[in-house]
């Protein structure tokens, strides 16, 4: 917001042709420059992604959501959903953390401490 309304009030105060002029001004040089950087901040978020999650058993997870981002039209939320779904899914068919839980522990014998507060 801070650059956005600042914007706005420049752009309605000078007039659109001027602002239309300015950004005509700008050399083509710069501009594919600025879109070269645009694309590369992507690259270098995804591997901010990858190095902060180090762990080897959820790449598949990964590389499966980035794909289905790339190669579809499914908004954010649509991603969100899936990626919740396929989680659940994860956790609840996954042995790691699954396991039965055991017998609950039987009482070792009665001593004289067991019948203190009776």
């Amino acid at each position: 917001m801070r650059i956005a309304i600042p914007a706005v009030i420049v752009a309605i105060s000078v007039g659109t042709s001027e602002v239309q002029g300015l950004l005509n001004a700008i050399p083509e040089v710069v501009t594919s420059g600025l879109n070269i950087a645009g694309g590369m901040i992507v690259v270098v978020g995804y591997a901010m992604v990858i190095n902060m999650m180090r762990a080897g058993y959820l790449m598949p997870f990964f590389y499966l959501g980035f794909v289905t981002a790339a190669f579809t039209n499914f908004n954010l939320v649509a991603l969100g959903v899936i990626g919740a779904v396929m989680a659940i899914l994860y956790i609840q068919l996954s042995p790691k953390y699954n396991r039965v839980a055991g017998a609950p522990a039987q009482a070792a014998g009665n001593n004289d401490l067991d019948n203190e507060l009776d």
